[in-house]
């Protein structure tokens, strides 16, 4: 499945949900990509959605509008599961346009079990996440690596509005 497959089914999973999400929440991500030709930090800010319980349980999908240089993401997109006594799973999807062209640099690790069905999508990349509530709101810190061997970390901070 196509990211773009991936980032339409985690949105229809949101849109799903929304019913019982807490209010929606300022945020930021922001991610490291340490190799290929986008190597660099990068930080935007957004709306991190929270659904205790579902899948996704916390989700940003923070982008920019109008024009965007080439060496600077158009988007970069967080989402969450809950273990439930397990390792949590995540996905993490950065996305350029340089001149056109589309660049995607992605960790899917979001284990079948912790997946909602059909749990047709695969792992790719890998990884690990950690969550924290704080007195702010929640926080979660990614580490891992894409099938294509970029090295990748970053954070979500999602603040109480």
């Amino acid at each position: 499945m196509t990211s773009l497959a991936r980032a339409a089914t985690v949105a229809a999973a949101i849109i799903l949900a929304a019913a019982s999400r807490v209010d929606a929440q300022s945020s930021t991500v922001r991610v490291t990509l340490a190799g290929g030709p986008h190597a660099g930090t990068y930080e935007i800010p957004g709306q991190c959605d929270l659904t205790p319980g579902e899948f996704p349980s916390m989700f940003i999908m923070a982008f920019k509008v109008g024009a965007v240089a080439p060496n600077s993401p158009r988007s970069i997109e967080f989402a969450l599961a809950e273990g439930k006594g397990k390792p949590d799973g995540f996905l993490v999807n950065v996305l350029f346009h340089p001149h056109g062209k589309r660049v995607a640099y992605e960790i899917y690790a979001v284990p079948p079990e912790l997946q909602p069905p059909p749990r047709a999508h695969r792992l790719r990349g890998r990884g690990s996440v950690t969550v924290r509530q704080t007195a702010t709101g929640r926080t979660a810190a990614f580490r891992g690596q894409t099938a294509e061997g970029v090295r990748m970390e970053g954070s979500v901070d999602c603040r109480k509005g």
